[in-house]
């Protein structure tokens, strides 16, 4: 697969996490979206700065899922980077 397939693909999987992430908290804990939004970036970026409210169980279980779905996307899009360098196609790709 091409480099610019692939990374569509790793920004569309991170637009997804995200998507995911705000809903599941909106719909669990009943946020508005800008809070929703707020603990999906403190979460995915593992800043974890301070919850917006207290989470319930579920809210917890929504944390949980979106760090393990979080670093699973960030792991397959430092993958598909490292191998393009690694095979060097990133210099081809870039000029």
């Amino acid at each position: 697969m091409r480099l610019q397939k692939r990374l569509a693909l790793i920004g569309a999987l991170f637009l997804a996490v995200f998507s995911a992430g705000t809903a599941a908290f909106m719909l669990v804990e009943g946020w508005p979206f800008l809070d929703a939004l707020y603990m999906t970036t403190i979460t995915l970026s593992t800043v974890g700065f301070q919850e917006v409210h207290p989470l319930t169980t579920g809210g917890r279980l929504v944390a949980m899922a979106l760090i393990l779905g979080g670093t699973g996307s960030l792991a397959y899009g430092l993958s598909v980077v490292t191998a393009f360098i690694v095979e060097g196609e990133l210099r081809d790709v870039l000029g």
